[in-house]
Order: structure tokens, then C-alpha cells, then sequence
């Protein structure tokens, strides 16, 4: 005899997926000749809904190594940058309880410096990165259930018979 039965789940209800870019002018008193390197540590967002989009509000730090003095000095300047961004979901599931959404995001393409110039003292720098952002909610899903026509202890009593319990001390 087959049963259907509705069950009460958490599934991904919606999708995106994003690639940002974020442009920065670093100011610096010193005056640079030549960038040497650009590197980003601590990177750090959170996420958050609304309607159809996800919220992402994060900073990160910029590390920039750079020459001065016709390339005979080096310096190096740091500076935290904060973002908003948005991300566009797509609904996979229509129905589902609107109020149990929870939000995962995470990092498909951490952050790099794509573009790195010097212009009037003034270093611009592009940076790109890519997230992925599910919204997970409550909803149904049917299932079929399938009994036996006549329940059987037969196969629970059949289980010590097979069982050999000196396994371990039995020498071959």
C-alpha cells in the first residue's frame, strides 16, 4: 500500500550569483614612482534579504607596495575599504514560508587588484571578486511511502544467526 505525505523541509528557494567590482583612490603623502605590489588580507562581509535581493556589506584591507624617489625608496600603505553591494536572485521554489529565510553567501572568486595606476600621487585600483548567494527557506515536498502488506519479525530474529561475534579469534 503506497501513502503520500507532505514533509516540512528547508531547501535552496533562491539563487545569484555575482562578480563585483569595486574602484578606490589611495591617497598618499609620500610620492609614488612605481607600484611594486598589491595584495588584499581580511576580507570580511556579511549578508542580508531583501525582496529580491541579497545585501552584501563588507570591507577588506588594501596592502599597496610601492616606489618612491625615482625607484630608490620603497613604502608600503594599508587601508580598509568598506562595500555594499547587491546581488539579484533568481526564486527556484514559489511556495515556500516567507519568514524562515536564512541567507548563505560565500566567496566563489576571492578578491584581487585587476588594475593598478599611478596618476597625479594618486594610486586607482580596481578590484574584482565574485559571490555566490542562496536564500534558504521552509517548504513542502511530497513523498511516497511505501509499507509492507504484513510486518515481519522474522528478519530481526534471522540477524543473530548471521552475526559471528568470535570473528576476531577465529585463527585461519
Amino acid at each position: 500500500m503506497n501513502e503520500v505525505r507532505e514533509i516540512v523541509t528547508k531547501a535552496v528557494v533562491a539563487k545569484g550569483k555575482k562578480v563585483m567590482h569595486i574602484s578606490h583612490d589611495l591617497h598618499t603623502t609620500a610620492h609614488p614612482y612605481s607600484i611594486l605590489g598589491c595584495w588584499i588580507i581580511n576580507h570580511e562581509f556579511e549578508a542580508g534579504r531583501k525582496d529580491n535581493l541579497i545585501d552584501i556589506d563588507g570591507t577588506l584591507e588594501v596592502n599597496i607596495w610601492y616606489s618612491t624617489e625615482e625607484n630608490t625608496r620603497t613604502d608600503v600603505i594599508r587601508e580598509r575599504i568598506s562595500y555594499h553591494k547587491d546581488i539579484k536572485v533568481k526564486k527556484i521554489v514559489n511556495d515556500y514560508l516567507k519568514n524562515s529565510d536564512d541567507v548563505l553567501a560565500k566567496i566563489l572568486k576571492h578578491p584581487t587588484v585587476t588594475n593598478a595606476k599611478i596618476v597625479d600621487d594618486v594610486i586607482y585600483l580596481d578590484i574584482e571578486f565574485e559571490v555566490l548567494a542562496e536564500v534558504i527557506g521552509e517548504t513542502k515536498m511530497q513523498v511516497t511511502v511505501f509499507t509492507p502488506l504484513e510486518p515481519s519479525d522474522e528478519d530481526i530474529e534471522d540477524l543473530d544467526i548471521e552475526v559471528n561475534e568470535d570473528f576476531l579469534n577465529v585463527k585461519e
